[in-house]
């Protein structure tokens, strides 16, 4: 059986680069853990669970 190489996919078109686009900053791998161990949870949630990591709200575009 052939294993998979990522240089064989285009990360581009995938949910998850998609996802790493939205996520900004020093908190994105918390965040994807987060969502990755609970499954869908609100923002405050997220805050909640990772509480010794303090996320701010950044500016609206």
């Amino acid at each position: 059986m052939r294993e998979r190489c990522i240089a064989d996919e285009c990360l581009s078109t995938t949910g998850f680069s998609y996802t790493l686009s939205l996520i900004n900053g020093k908190y994105k791998m918390t965040i994807l853990y987060t969502l990755m161990e609970f499954g869908v949870v609100r923002f405050n949630e997220i805050k909640n669970i990772s509480a010794e990591f303090p996320i701010r709200h950044s500016a609206p575009l």
